[in-house]
Protein backbone atom coordinates (compact mmCIF):
# COMPACT_ATOMS: atom_id res chain seq x y z
CA UNK A 1 0.00 0.00 0.00
CA UNK A 2 1.35 3.03 -0.93
CA UNK A 3 1.57 6.09 0.70
CA UNK A 4 0.49 9.64 -0.60
CA UNK A 5 2.57 12.09 -0.87
CA UNK A 6 2.45 15.37 1.40
CA UNK A 7 2.50 18.68 -0.19
CA UNK A 8 6.10 19.40 0.80
CA UNK A 9 7.44 16.29 -1.00
CA UNK A 10 5.44 16.80 -4.23
CA UNK A 11 6.74 20.22 -4.59
CA UNK A 12 10.30 18.58 -4.25
CA UNK A 13 9.11 16.29 -6.93
CA UNK A 14 8.03 18.52 -9.22
CA UNK A 15 11.00 21.05 -8.32
CA UNK A 16 13.24 17.77 -8.95
CA UNK A 17 11.73 16.52 -12.39
CA UNK A 18 11.97 20.93 -13.27
CA UNK A 19 15.63 20.58 -12.77
CA UNK A 20 16.01 17.83 -14.75
CA UNK A 21 13.74 19.04 -17.52
CA UNK A 22 15.61 22.24 -17.50
CA UNK A 23 19.32 20.67 -17.33
CA UNK A 24 17.80 19.11 -20.51
CA UNK A 25 16.92 21.79 -22.19
CA UNK A 26 19.89 23.41 -21.54
CA UNK A 27 22.09 20.89 -23.04
CA UNK A 28 19.88 20.36 -26.07
CA UNK A 29 19.93 23.89 -26.23
CA UNK A 30 23.88 23.68 -26.07
CA UNK A 31 23.87 21.14 -28.66
CA UNK A 32 21.79 22.83 -30.66
CA UNK A 33 23.76 26.11 -30.94
CA UNK A 34 27.01 24.12 -31.54
CA UNK A 35 25.32 22.51 -34.65
CA UNK A 36 24.11 25.39 -35.77
CA UNK A 37 27.05 27.29 -35.37
CA UNK A 38 28.86 24.38 -37.57
CA UNK A 39 26.70 24.59 -39.84
CA UNK A 40 26.33 27.90 -40.33
CA UNK A 41 30.09 28.47 -40.56
CA UNK A 42 30.52 25.86 -43.63
CA UNK A 43 27.47 27.74 -45.58
CA UNK A 44 29.76 30.75 -45.09
CA UNK A 45 32.60 29.02 -46.50
CA UNK A 46 31.13 26.98 -49.56
CA UNK A 47 29.41 30.74 -50.27
CA UNK A 48 32.76 32.15 -50.10
CA UNK A 49 34.39 29.23 -52.44
CA UNK A 50 31.20 29.46 -54.52
CA UNK A 51 31.90 33.07 -54.93
CA UNK A 52 35.59 32.38 -55.85
CA UNK A 53 34.38 29.90 -58.19
CA UNK A 54 32.23 31.85 -59.95
CA UNK A 55 34.71 34.52 -60.24
CA UNK A 56 37.12 32.04 -62.55
CA UNK A 57 34.34 30.75 -64.48
CA UNK A 58 33.33 34.02 -65.36
CA UNK A 59 37.01 34.52 -65.73
CA UNK A 60 37.68 31.69 -68.27
CA UNK A 61 38.68 32.96 -71.36
CA UNK A 62 41.26 35.43 -69.39
CA UNK A 63 42.76 31.73 -68.07
CA UNK A 64 42.23 29.81 -71.10
CA UNK A 65 44.11 32.73 -72.78
CA UNK A 66 47.03 32.33 -69.88
CA UNK A 67 47.06 28.38 -70.27
CA UNK A 68 47.17 28.73 -74.26
CA UNK A 69 50.26 31.39 -73.83
CA UNK A 70 51.77 29.72 -71.74
CA UNK A 71 51.66 26.17 -73.54
CA UNK A 72 52.80 27.87 -76.59
CA UNK A 73 55.84 29.96 -74.91
CA UNK A 74 57.17 28.38 -72.20
CA UNK A 75 60.45 26.23 -72.65
CA UNK A 76 61.29 22.87 -72.69
CA UNK A 77 64.47 21.00 -71.14
CA UNK A 78 65.80 17.79 -71.78
CA UNK A 79 67.99 18.18 -68.50
CA UNK A 80 67.08 19.83 -65.21
CA UNK A 81 71.08 19.46 -64.52
CA UNK A 82 72.00 21.84 -68.00
CA UNK A 83 69.15 23.70 -67.66
CA UNK A 84 70.25 24.71 -63.69
CA UNK A 85 73.98 25.07 -65.87
CA UNK A 86 73.05 27.11 -67.96
CA UNK A 87 71.20 29.55 -65.76
CA UNK A 88 73.95 30.10 -63.59
CA UNK A 89 76.21 30.58 -66.51
CA UNK A 90 73.57 32.99 -68.22
CA UNK A 91 74.09 34.68 -64.45
CA UNK A 92 77.88 35.07 -64.42
CA UNK A 93 78.28 36.03 -68.18
CA UNK A 94 75.72 38.90 -66.77
CA UNK A 95 77.84 39.42 -63.80
CA UNK A 96 80.62 40.10 -65.89
CA UNK A 97 79.53 42.25 -68.35
CA UNK A 98 78.64 45.02 -66.17
CA UNK A 99 81.13 44.28 -63.86
CA UNK A 100 79.51 42.66 -61.12
CA UNK A 101 81.96 40.32 -58.86
CA UNK A 102 80.15 36.99 -58.43
CA UNK A 103 81.26 35.79 -54.73
CA UNK A 104 79.72 33.36 -53.82
CA UNK A 105 77.23 30.67 -56.11
CA UNK A 106 75.71 27.37 -54.65
CA UNK A 107 73.29 25.57 -57.26
CA UNK A 108 70.00 24.30 -55.47
CA UNK A 109 68.41 21.07 -55.39
CA UNK A 110 65.93 21.04 -59.17
CA UNK A 111 61.91 20.64 -58.13
CA UNK A 112 58.83 19.48 -60.23
CA UNK A 113 55.57 20.04 -59.57
CA UNK A 114 52.42 19.04 -62.13
CA UNK A 115 52.72 22.81 -63.50
CA UNK A 116 56.32 23.30 -63.81
CA UNK A 117 59.38 22.06 -63.06
CA UNK A 118 62.08 24.50 -61.94
CA UNK A 119 66.01 25.28 -61.61
CA UNK A 120 67.61 27.43 -58.98
CA UNK A 121 70.61 28.86 -58.25
CA UNK A 122 71.83 30.78 -55.14
CA UNK A 123 74.71 33.90 -55.59
CA UNK A 124 76.38 36.73 -53.58
CA UNK A 125 77.33 39.41 -55.72
CA UNK A 126 79.20 42.60 -54.91
CA UNK A 127 79.52 45.67 -57.44
CA UNK A 128 77.64 49.21 -57.94
CA UNK A 129 74.79 49.80 -56.53
CA UNK A 130 73.16 51.31 -59.77
CA UNK A 131 74.20 48.76 -61.83
CA UNK A 132 73.55 45.89 -59.76
CA UNK A 133 69.71 47.49 -59.31
CA UNK A 134 69.42 48.00 -63.20
CA UNK A 135 70.40 44.50 -63.52
CA UNK A 136 68.16 43.02 -60.74
CA UNK A 137 65.52 44.88 -61.95
CA UNK A 138 65.72 43.19 -65.17
CA UNK A 139 65.99 39.78 -64.16
CA UNK A 140 62.52 38.85 -63.65
CA UNK A 141 59.61 38.60 -66.81
CA UNK A 142 57.16 36.14 -68.04
CA UNK A 143 59.04 35.89 -71.21
CA UNK A 144 61.80 34.68 -69.95
CA UNK A 145 60.22 32.53 -67.20
CA UNK A 146 62.51 33.61 -64.40
CA UNK A 147 61.85 35.20 -61.03
CA UNK A 148 63.89 36.06 -57.93
CA UNK A 149 62.76 33.91 -55.24
CA UNK A 150 64.47 35.48 -52.44
CA UNK A 151 66.62 38.10 -51.85
CA UNK A 152 69.23 40.08 -49.47
CA UNK A 153 70.27 43.42 -51.07
CA UNK A 154 72.78 45.57 -48.35
CA UNK A 155 74.46 48.87 -49.28
CA UNK A 156 78.61 47.90 -48.83
CA UNK A 157 79.72 49.53 -46.62
CA UNK A 158 83.18 48.80 -46.27
CA UNK A 159 83.93 49.74 -49.83
CA UNK A 160 86.60 52.33 -51.07
CA UNK A 161 85.24 53.41 -54.56
CA UNK A 162 83.76 56.65 -55.06
CA UNK A 163 80.39 55.12 -56.38
CA UNK A 164 77.88 53.29 -53.58
CA UNK A 165 78.88 50.01 -53.91
CA UNK A 166 76.14 46.83 -52.84
CA UNK A 167 75.73 43.27 -51.78
CA UNK A 168 73.03 41.26 -53.58
CA UNK A 169 72.48 37.44 -51.76
CA UNK A 170 69.57 36.38 -54.17
CA UNK A 171 68.22 32.81 -55.10
CA UNK A 172 67.20 33.10 -58.81
CA UNK A 173 64.93 30.07 -60.52
CA UNK A 174 63.66 29.57 -63.91
CA UNK A 175 60.76 27.61 -64.58
CA UNK A 176 59.92 24.82 -67.68
CA UNK A 177 57.54 22.66 -68.70
CA UNK A 178 56.84 19.96 -66.92
CA UNK A 179 57.76 16.31 -68.13
CA UNK A 180 54.48 15.09 -69.09
CA UNK A 181 53.47 18.29 -70.98
CA UNK A 182 51.28 21.42 -69.83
Amino acid sequence: MALALTAREKKLLLACIGSLVLVGGMLAANEFLNRRRTALERITTLESEFKELEELFNDRDFWNKRGKWLRETMPATESLGQAQAKLLEDVQNDALDLELKVEQQRLLEPSSTENYREVAVEVRLRGDQTTLLGWLASLQSPERFQAIKAIEFDIDMRAKEKTPQAICEMTLARWYKPEKGL
